[in-house]
């Protein structure tokens, strides 16, 4: 089959319209589109190697510190991709809902009401473990500040839009239970 390169941007072109994407949001942020690229941007720089680099931590250490970030970063994909199909048709990288979207407030949701983000910090938590990085750690301080700022608006949005959000954010943990920076209920 002859993939069409007109068809899979105008397709693409759909999801990103569906999502809430427009020209003038990429230019004035009107649907927090930079809070998504900051993200994304982030989530990349993860990839870079650890600084300072450790070479003289002793065999034993250093394969604990691997074993226990690879494990928190599994996890916290796990979380990730739960999220993912429990959020279905409602997914979008915007902190804004989608006009036909709905409250989802079970599985997943049912006791986080941003696993994504809790997924996605047990990720970059894992990395910053397992390479022992100043960088890491850095990336995830800016990665947990970015999804809070995000999660925030999102929230504004959420609570005009579905009236019971209210009730469910004053009962619900945000993205980490018990670690106040995390757990703001309303």
């Amino acid at each position: 089959m002859k993939l069409n390169n007109r068809n899979l941007f105008k397709e693409i072109k759909i999801i990103l319209t569906k999502w809430g994407f427009s020209k003038q949001g990429l230019s004035n942020n009107s649907k927090g589109e930079w809070y998504f690229f900051s993200q994304i941007i982030l989530i990349l720089l993860h990839f870079i190697p650890p600084y300072p680099k450790i070479e003289n931590i002793a065999f034993a250490i250093n394969t604990c510190f691997i074993i226990i970030g690879l494990a928190i970063s599994l996890q916290g994909l796990i979380i990730v991709i739960k999220a993912f199909i429990d959020l279905g048709e409602n997914l979008t990288p915007l902190p804004y809902p989608m006009n036909e979207s709905k409250l989802i407030k079970n599985n997943s949701y049912q006791n986080i009401r941003h696993p994504l983000y809790k997924g996605l910090l047990f990720i970059s938590l894992g990395i910053c473990i397992f390479s022992l990085s100043l960088i890491h750690l850095f990336l995830l301080i800016s990665l947990t500040y970015i999804l809070k700022t995000k999660a925030l608006k999102e929230e504004e949005r959420l609570k005009i839009k579905f009236p019971e959000y209210k009730k469910y954010s004053k009962e619900v943990p945000a993205i980490i239970k018990k670690i106040k920076y995390l757990d703001w209920r309303y």
